[in-house]
């Protein structure tokens, strides 16, 4: 069996969580001797891809103006090229470009549904129209969807009204393999600290879970808010930090590889996740696996990813914010509590099971 993916997401991300996924799918695929992976893409800055199929060293040390619009449209016309000689079994695009949909060649079409957030939370923004409009032109021609949770697959009944029978749930797996006994990695940064991981913006929810924390911060000058990826902080949120008293304990860290945000997880007290809405909620497993108490909010697939091994609050409350972070953050025994349960619970969640799931799903069409 022949599947083909594409370029998409490698050319629109340099480091995230869909094409760590596709990564994983692809790696898991081609040490399979039941399926041929095609894959025609020549370069991309994608950290991901450059594992999957070489450093692409010279590229990367590339710097020019309009080097990530190029990689696209390169990319694109390559893929389109190789198409013309090439035939396969099922089309599973990377992301929902108009373009996909063109390019199955009469072939079944799979793809994977992370989340439905702007469908949730920005269906009024019209810069989103045809972004929108082309992930459900995806959903309706497909063949089969994945979908990473439950919670996902509902937000595919009732926004989109896909029959369930068309939709799988096929969790993602956790690309930290071992766990970590807790503080055991060498600690990059002064403890104690908490943990943000990702974008800060809008449902995400940062801000208003800062606000909440704020006495925690200011009666204790030796904790830190630390945050890692999501880019710099904003002005707005400089101000805020400013305006509540805490610049100097709230720190932006990069991540510069796997290792490294391993040890920011394992030398943390607490692994903060107060999103309003994820599809899956990758970071609560990777923080279990590593040693890290999760506290996190009680709605979406928080809940089911996290189940009886995390601590939860309401997103939309500053007094269960703040109560919930007090009861954790001081109780040694409650913490330890906790890990035990992450690691047994993270041991749910991985790759080869992603994988062969995903492949029986691909021979049932």
């Amino acid at each position: 069996m022949t599947i083909r993916y594409d370029y998409q997401i490698f050319c629109k991300q340099q480091f995230g969580g869909i094409s760590r996924y596709y990564y994983e799918l692809i790696k898991g695929l081609e040490a399979s001797a039941e399926t041929t992976i095609q894959l025609d893409l020549l370069f991309a800055d994608n950290r991901y891809f450059q594992t999957l199929r070489g450093n692409n060293s010279a590229w990367s040390k590339l710097h020019f103006k309009g080097k990530k619009d190029f990689t696209y449209l390169f990319a694109k016309f390559y893929d389109a090229c190789q198409l013309k000689h090439k035939t396969f079994d099922i089309f599973h695009p990377t992301y929902y470009n108009r373009s996909s949909l063109e390019r199955t060649k009469g072939k079944p079409m799979v793809v994977t549904i992370h989340d439905l957030i702007d469908e949730k939370f920005f269906i009024e923004n019209d810069g989103l129209h045809d972004r929108l409009e082309a992930r459900k032109a995806h959903i309706e021609k497909a063949a089969k969807i994945i979908a990473v949770s439950e919670s996902t697959k509902k937000d595919l009944i009732d926004i989109y009204h896909v029959a369930p029978e068309k939709i799988q749930v096929i969790y993602h797996g956790n690309s930290f393999t071992r766990s970590l006994p807790r503080f055991s990695l060498e600690a990059k940064l002064p403890s104690p600290y908490l943990f943000y991981l990702g974008r800060r913006d809008g449902y995400k929810n940062f801000i208003p879970f800062i606000k909440a924390v704020k006495s925690c911060l200011l009666n204790d000058h030796s904790l830190s808010m630390v945050c890692a990826g999501g880019g710099d902080f904003t002005k707005e949120e400089l101000t805020v930090f400013d305006e509540l008293g805490i610049r100097k304990q709230v720190k932006l860290v990069p991540i510069l590889s796997d290792m490294e945000l391993a040890s920011f997880y394992n030398n943390a007290e607490l692994f903060i996740y107060p999103s309003l809405y994820e599809g899956f909620g990758l970071p609560i497993i990777e923080a279990f696996q590593c040693g890290c108490p999760v506290i996190t909010s009680n709605c979406s697939s928080m809940i089911e990813i996290g189940a009886n091994a995390a601590t939860y609050f309401d997103p939309k409350d500053e007094i269960s914010i703040l109560q919930t972070v007090q009861q954790m953050l001081y109780n040694k025994p409650d913490q330890q509590k906790m890990v035990d349960m992450g690691y047994s619970r993270a041991q749910d969640f991985n790759w080869p099971s992603t994988v062969n799931k995903t492949l029986q799903l691909y021979h049932s069409i």
